[in-house]
């Protein structure tokens, strides 16, 4: 049970502290000019909970989350004494709705009086650049080049392969554009995937010349031009007006007027922060983040082919969802997905939950860079959809892969001998060839799991069967579609959607201690299955909900 009386105390303590800090921040002086930003990684919303296993083998610092720098932003921004911020944009490998968010919350600096600076100490690519151009200028280091060589989508057919191993996969799907395993089962795209992918590349690559038109001043052919000339040296870049200078990195204070440029880590101190307030009301934070799963959310000490490394366990999801319903500091939920999607019965379960929370408590989503398939499935319950306009959203359809070894076993000299009753008991052993009655069992199991999970949209979202069907059969829409498809409500960020369910729940969010993040206690979860009986051992032993492969990265 928790108490209005213990939340009020902590975020009277945090308040306290703030002061605290404001005071030392006085007694340590005037800040610097400019403050550097880190702006390296993936970008994940929120700071990634890694294991100290995934931390050892990781080659790189996971880099900052979104979340790190919009207070980074809010900070100085609140504070008023720098002048703004440098960011250091380097080895960046975020998703395209993550940049969209960065880049709007730049925006937001400006528009507020902060000023901002964007160096690029290193080779920067598409997604770099697209990031950095937000800036008020633009430096780079002498040697670095400009690599804004455009967008690709590749995917890798192993079809040919496997079957030079002994191995094939028979993949069932609702439709060609649910091509999730494509690359298992055929040898080159399908005309169906092939034209939803130049679709996507196309909007992308929309966005990042019309981006780059506008931060530049320059007409959007200019900008194709130099795209096909990429990569550009510095100094090249320079001359094309992409750059603002070229210079080392101690020599960019000398750049910005003799400019006081510090670290953020060193200049935090001293900056001031907003006290805050208590607060006996708070919009919960839930996050569905990675491959959805049955049982337990992990992370994986490597990413498994098309598992990736961080899973999103139904039983965890739902047991931070009832902690959500049971708190009753919690007056609305804020359920952010970053997936791709996975099981069909564990994202079914999870939408169970928002279903039923939603009727005590207002639900919101926010979509990350992926939340397709399972992972639109997980949040057609909510009270709000928002997206961003990059985000990868919809791929409303069903896979079922059943792999099939029978040749390798044979060139391994394996003879596997079994007794059965039932006509379909070997449905899923690898060993044999499945038999026609069993891939129309198999038929029917994926099926059944569509029809679901078309009438969750219809109940949820409002849209007729009929106009769904044009919608669905896997096919993949960027954020900005799905508006106006009906698929979501509203294009925006963090600040949208946690505006949105304060809204909803009658709560102010302005300020800090506005979230709580709920995740479930140990005494929440059920007790974990034997070994080897989780979602991973066996990972396509039913239907699943996942979208494609990647598209629009750069190359």
């Amino acid at each position: 049970m928790y108490h209005y009386g213990v939340s009020v105390a902590t975020d009277s303590l945090k308040s306290a502290r703030r002061l605290l800090g404001n005071a030392r921040a006085r007694l340590l002086g005037r800040p610097p000019d400019y403050l550097w930003l880190e702006v390296a990684g993936g970008l994940p919303e929120f700071p990634p909970r890694l294991g100290p296993l995934r931390r050892r083998l990781s080659p790189l610092s996971p880099g900052p989350s979104l979340e790190e720098l919009r207070e980074a932003l809010d900070a100085v921004l609140y504070d008023g004494r720098p002048s703004g911020v440098v960011l250091r944009v380097r080895r960046l490998d975020a998703g395209w709705a993550a940049l969209e968010e960065l880049r709007g919350e730049l925006a937001r600096f400006r528009e507020a009086g902060g000023r901002v600076v964007s160096y690029l100490r290193e080779d920067a690519d598409s997604r770099a650049y697209y990031l950095a151009c937000a800036a008020d200028e633009v430096f780079a280091a002498p040697l670095a080049a400009l690599g804004i060589t455009g967008l690709r989508t590749r995917v890798v057919f192993a079809r040919e392969a496997l079957e030079r191993a002994g191995l094939r996969a028979e993949v069932l799907a609702v439709s060609p554009y649910k091509s999730a395993y494509d690359a298992l089962a055929r040898a080159g795209f399908s005309r169906e995937a092939r034209e939803q992918a130049l679709r996507l590349l196309d909007g992308r690559f929309s966005e990042l010349v019309g981006a780059v038109s506008r931060a530049r001043g320059m007409p959007e052919e200019a900008v194709r031009g130099l795209i096909d000339r990429a990569p550009l040296a510095a100094r090249e870049a320079l001359e094309a007006g992409l750059l603002d200078g070229v210079c080392y990195e101690d020599e960019l204070p000398g750049r910005l007027g003799g400019a006081k440029v510090a670290g953020w880590r060193e200049a935090r101190r001293s900056l001031r922060v907003p006290p805050g307030r208590p607060r006996r009301r708070k919009v919960g934070l839930v996050s569905v983040s990675g491959v959805i799963v049955r049982g337990r959310s992990r992370s994986l000490p490597a990413p498994i082919p098309f598992l990736g490394g961080e899973q999103a366990g139904a039983e965890s999801v739902a047991a931070a969802l009832r902690v959500a319903e049971r708190d009753r500091r919690v007056a609305a939920v804020l359920l952010h997905v970053e997936s791709r999607g996975g099981d069909a019965l564990a994202s079914d379960l999870i939408w169970r939950e928002v279903a039923r929370l939603r009727r005590s408590k207002p639900v919101v989503v926010l979509m990350g860079n992926f939340a397709a398939s399972g992972g639109y499935y997980v949040g057609v319950a909510a009270d709000r959809i928002v997206a961003r306009r990059n985000t990868l959203t919809g791929s409303i359809g069903v896979v079922l892969v059943r792999p099939v070894a029978k040749e390798l076993y044979g060139r391994l000299g394996l003879r596997p001998e079994a007794l059965q009753r039932g006509k379909n008991a070997a449905i899923l052993d690898p060993a044999t060839d499945p038999g026609p009655g069993e891939l129309e069992a198999l038929r029917r199991q994926m099926e059944h799991a569509y029809r679901e999970f078309r009438q969750r949209v219809v109940e949820g979202r409002g849209i007729p069967q009929e106009r769904l069907e044009g919608l669905a059969g896997g096919r993949v829409w960027t954020g900005e579609e799905a508006r106006r498809e009906g698929l979501v409500d509203a294009t925006g960020g963090f600040r949208e959607a946690l505006r949105l369910a304060g809204e909803l729940g009658g709560v102010g969010v302005d300020g800090p201690g506005a979230v709580l993040p709920i995740s479930p206690r140990r005494q929440d979860l059920p007790a974990p299955p034997a070994p080897g009986r989780e979602g991973v051992a066996r990972p396509l032993a039913g239907p699943w909900a996942i979208m494609p492969y990647d598209v629009c990265d750069t190359g």
